[in-house]
């Protein structure tokens, strides 16, 4: 058995208590050059599926989002009956500290990560689960970055969601010794504002959340703000919360609150 299908395998055996109670999942693998990627999108029943459904992508594996502790946003689309994609994405590692040393060799994982991605969401709108414009993208923590970056550089999501977002690779100990370097400098997300201009973005993060850096965070705000002002476009396309939360978390409230403006904000879309 390949370690793909040994991945899916037990991502289904992990998710069993979804299935058990009647979400439908099913498991596809996107092509990506000469590799597949495997995935699984999770669906309330036929008879409770929105008419006009929008597509979460969800980032953070094929089961990490899925299941406790960072179900949230899944949660949220499938009570309102809307599917959920997650992909276990090869580019990225778990560990940071070996993330980092990747792309001090000239790795580039981010890269990687966006055409994994861009397969997926080819497949799904390849299928008729997903309509250009009807499709949001979330993350939280690394991979809100990654839900960010994703955005910046594909044309078809318009709307995305960040909670506890890494959005400056200098902030974390892992990247302390090479923060000074242009090949981690040059990650920040403030430098891909202008290439989200004009999307609908919601973000939150604790006010003293010293792992990925609050300032950086409202940076990053900064920076879209003054890149949709440049284009003409209002303040209102980001929503942006600073919250009571200690370190780095985001309280459950915060979550049905960005849920819903995401949410909220693909419906609107025709």
């Amino acid at each position: 058995m390949s370690t793909q299908a040994m991945d899916i395998e037990s991502a289904f055996h992990t998710l069993a208590p979804l299935v058990a109670r009647g979400l439908v999942l099913q498991e596809f693998h996107a092509t990506c050059g000469d590799r597949t990627i495997p995935a699984i999108i999770a669906s309330p029943p036929r008879k409770q599926l929105h008419p006009d459904p929008v597509l979460l992508l969800t980032i953070g594996g094929a089961s990490t989002h899925f299941v406790p502790p960072n179900q949230l946003p899944a949660e949220y689309f499938w009570s309102y009956g809307h599917p959920v994609v997650s992909f276990n994405t090869q580019a990225m590692p778990d560990d940071l500290t070996e993330l980092c040393h990747n792309i001090m060799q000239g790795v580039d994982p981010f890269e990687a990560f966006i055409q994994e991605a861009r397969a997926v969401l080819n497949h799904c709108t390849a299928e008729g689960w997903a309509k250009p414009d009807r499709i949001v993208v979330t993350g939280i923590s690394r991979y809100a970055y990654l839900a960010f970056r994703l955005m910046a550089a594909d044309e078809r999501l318009k709307i995305g969601g960040g909670f506890a977002p890494v959005t400056d690779w200098r902030e974390l100990t892992e990247f302390s010794a090479q923060r000074d370097t242009s090949q981690i400098a040059d990650l920040r997300l403030s430098l891909f504002a202008d290439q989200l201009a004009g999307r609908q973005i919601y973000m939150t993060i604790g006010n003293h959340d010293q792992r990925v850096g609050t300032l950086s965070a409202c940076r990053f705000f900064l920076g879209l703000n003054q890149a949709n002002q440049k284009r003409g476009f209002g303040t209102e396309l980001v929503d942006f919360n600073v919250t009571q939360d200690i370190g780095h978390t985001c309280g459950d409230e915060w979550y049905q609150h960005g849920m819903k403006i995401l949410l909220d904000w693909a419906l609107a879309r025709k």
